[in-house]
């Protein structure tokens, strides 16, 4: 028995509740990044219970949902998923790992004494910087589980789940974010078809699903206040509870027109969370500096929403121009031309779905 197979609409076409769900959690990613940078001595204001409240879910809803659609490709040749599933990560590493190791050299003091600076810049392959880390070990989600196809899943997810929980600290962050991460990207993969029956449950059953989704967040709010969301055992539950609750939330969202807007960061989330640092802290400067909004949540949701908007605006004002290929690989690094202007692989999985 397997739970594996091809998730989707059966037509290659995009599935609208993914781009909802990878959206909500977008936003939530940076919003804890522009509190974190924002927060004073008494942490980020009335945006910080919005943070805290996201911390068990945000992350493990985002592998959740890259794994979702990895069966359509995880049978390709190698050089097909090696092409798709490992060079277009790796293209977006090396080029935003050097536009931000050029950026700290120029514009602050971090890198001063450290010589020789390639050493340095190496080094930030093994620790990447801030949200890279998530487009480096993608790729390592990827190929592990292709080795680990032939594997009955109720050997690997119970191994998976075991090193969620008992989290060795290893002294390398990426090999901790292996451990603490690749059960959820796995779930993703191996039961994706309970994810889209699920949420076509909850598309038929709002009333139900909203009553659900309340008793989860006073749940998921209680242990949260009471510190327990990141201790073993606690923290793999409310991970799971987390990500079903967001894509339950997803799938009601889907049929208002008026939410499109989130649809549209999600669909666009591998170019938010490449580009939102940089925006992100000069908006917290100026806010700092200007000193026009003295309440410290409202700036953390004003630099929230710079930090979302600007890499969207700036990939949208780069298409035709050499800007784009800050977002789109270029024809000399794929294996195949594929049609000029679109996003190559995607969202976290890929912006499209392969």
């Amino acid at each position: 028995m397997t739970f594996v197979t091809s998730a989707g609409d059966g037509r290659g076409e995009r599935v609208a509740w993914v781009d909802y769900a990878k959206g909500i959690c977008t936003v939530a990613v940076v919003c804890m990044y522009a509190a974190y940078y924002r927060r004073d001595a008494n942490g980020a204001g009335w945006m910080q219970y919005f943070v805290d409240f996201a911390r068990p879910f945000r992350m493990p809803d985002f592998f959740l949902i890259s794994g979702l659609f990895l069966a359509r490709t995880i049978d390709r040749p190698w050089r097909d998923f090696a092409d798709k599933k490992i060079v277009h990560f790796v293209y977006f590493l090396v080029l935003w790992t050097t536009i931000y190791f050029v950026a700290e050299w120029l514009l602050s003091d971090n890198l001063v004494g450290k010589q020789p600076l390639w050493t340095e810049y190496l080094r930030w392959y093994i620790n990447p910087y801030h949200m890279l880390w998530f487009i480096a070990i993608l790729p390592v989600f990827f190929v592990v589980t292709r080795l680990l196809r032939s594997v009955p899943w109720w050997i690997v997810f119970p191994v998976a789940a075991a090193l969620q929980i008992v989290a060795y600290d290893t002294g390398w962050p990426q090999i901790n974010r292996f451990e603490q991460r690749y059960v959820y990207f796995y779930a993703g993969y191996a039961f994706a078809p309970l994810a889209f029956r699920a949420t076509e449950w909850a598309r038929q059953n709002p009333g139900m699903s909203l009553l659900l989704l309340a008793l989860w967040a006073v749940i998921n709010e209680a242990f949260v206040l009471a510190r327990l969301h990141e201790d073993p055992g606690y923290s793999i539950v409310l991970g799971f509870a987390g990500a079903t609750a967001v894509m339950v939330v997803a799938s009601l969202l889907q049929k208002y027109r008026a939410m499109d807007w989130l649809r549209y960061i999600g669909r666009n989330s591998i170019v938010v969370f490449l580009a939102f640092y940089l925006p992100m802290v000069a908006a917290a400067k100026l806010l700092w500096r200007v000193d026009l909004v003295s309440d410290i949540g409202t700036q953390v949701l004003i630099v929230t929403v710079i930090a979302v908007a600007a890499p969207l605006v700036l990939h949208r004002l780069g298409k035709g121009t050499p800007a784009q290929y800050l977002f789109e690989r270029p024809r000399w690094a794929r294996r195949r031309p594929e049609p000029h202007g679109a996003l190559a692989g995607g969202a976290p999985a890929g912006v499209s779905v392969p």
